[in-house]
């Protein structure tokens, strides 16, 4: 079937064979989704707060698309990193996305093509453990994407994300592994479960989801993509991501891998909490988190809220800012430095006339407020009361100019 929307989402969870031939295989479906411009290319990257790195790229893509697509990302300035890969768009062009704030960048895509490229298309995905996998074409005219682009390429990144975290785990699924839970025929039917699937309703769950992924699967769920897609979400509970296997009959049965966005140290946020707070800094909506990790709208409201309220936050616009995936707080993670040395001394991210006003009991505190943790857990890790904590928060705040743990990561970022 051309255009088909459903087969790119199958050859994500495809475990079997290479990274090159998982790769192969997406780009032989996504090539039909793409417009034809002057040449069409994918490619996998890793990519972290302060390091981008391209990783491999198609086999049947051509020496002369990959050398313009290596050329026009040396060439661009460190923020274009940050707009394109960081800031969790999923669709953009140049013209919409970068050329307004970025100039020199449409200058770049006409050098690299030698003028036949007046823009760039570009979808990608995120695995949340800083790899990624992106489509990208070089464009004749130009345009931004269609609203039913924008649908269509959430939801598959949403799906081509957990794929990449499943191939990371489980290179070689064993139903008997401990990632898999559950194994179901193609029917929904619930053949074995453990761990988390054992539950009533976490079986019934399971075997909703499979018979509406099977229905999506059919040759009439594909000639409706949109709703195909709405009703395959990218996690089944928040938890679970549903792939093929095939025993030695071939029969074929569908097992349940434990395949939830592994967010570490929590720092008093529930692990549920911590992986909506990410997507919220990550700038997806509600209802894109939602069919991400496969929860009720009112759930990822409230994960939200409770996130909010641990963290002393005020509104929505402050948690994104504070789990923004190029801000000081993901950059902080990223320095591996033990103990809460890494804000000050001889670390160059905080300038020291920043916090001289500060004690030392009052730095440390500061370091564990930058690095996400709520009063309670501060109150655990230095053996104190949280009360004393909210005090040393306040007078933290006051000293600084700041009303929140928001403002005073970006304080703190700022040159001095």
């Amino acid at each position: 079937m051309k255009n088909d929307w459903i087969a790119l989402v199958e050859a994500g969870y495809d475990l079997d064979g290479s990274d090159q031939d998982w790769l192969d295989r997406l780009f032989d479906r996504a090539e039909p989704l793409l417009d034809p411009g002057i040449g069409r290319g994918a490619w996998t990257f890793r990519c972290t707060p302060t390091t981008f790195q391209i990783g491999r790229y198609p086999t049947r893509v051509s020496k002369l698309l990959k050398g313009m697509h290596r050329a026009s990302h040396a060439a661009a300035p460190a923020r274009w990193f940050d707009m394109t890969y960081r800031s969790g768009v999923v669709v953009a062009t140049g013209s919409e996305l970068t050329y307004p704030l970025l100039p020199e960048t449409k200058r770049i895509v006409a050098g690299v093509t030698g003028g036949l490229a007046r823009d760039v298309f570009m979808a990608g995905a995120h695995s949340g453990t800083s790899l990624g996998v992106a489509f990208g074409v070089w464009l004749k005219e130009f345009r931004c994407p269609t609203a039913i682009e924008r649908t269509r390429w959430s939801c598959i990144s949403a799906h081509l994300g957990a794929g990449m975290r499943l191939r990371a785990a489980t290179r070689r699924l064993q139903l008997d592994g401990a990632p898999v839970e559950a194994v179901l025929d193609s029917g929904g039917r619930v053949q074995h479960a453990r761990a988390g699937a054992t539950s009533v309703a976490a079986r019934e769950l399971l075997r909703e989801a499979v018979r509406r992924i099977e229905k999506a699967r059919t040759t009439e769920g594909r000639r409706d993509p949109d709703a195909a897609m709405d009703s395959w979400e990218g996690l089944v509970d928040g938890r679970w991501s549903l792939v093929d296997r095939f025993d030695t009959d071939g029969k074929r049965f569908v097992v349940a891998v434990q395949n939830d966005p592994a967010h570490p140290d929590p720092r008093g946020l529930t692990m549920c909490e911590r992986e909506v707070a990410e997507f919220v800094g990550l700038g997806r909506s509600t209802k894109e988190i939602g069919y991400i990790l496969g929860v009720s709208f009112s759930a990822v409201t409230n994960l939200t809220g409770r996130a909010q309220a641990k963290l002393g936050l005020t509104s929505r616009a402050e948690l994104a800012a504070f789990f923004a995936p190029c801000g000081f707080r993901a950059k902080l993670a990223e320095v591996a430095i033990s103990g809460e040395t890494l804000l000050f001394g001889s670390y160059p991210l905080v300038n020291e006339r920043q916090v001289e006003k500060l004690t030392e009991a009052e730095r440390e505190v500061v370091a564990h407020l930058v690095a996400g943790s709520t009063n309670g857990d501060i109150a655990d890790r230095r053996h104190t009361s949280e009360h004393t904590v909210a005090n040393q928060v306040h007078a933290i705040f006051l000293k600084l100019g700041v009303h929140s743990r928001a403002e005073l990561a970006a304080r703190l970022q700022a040159k001095a």
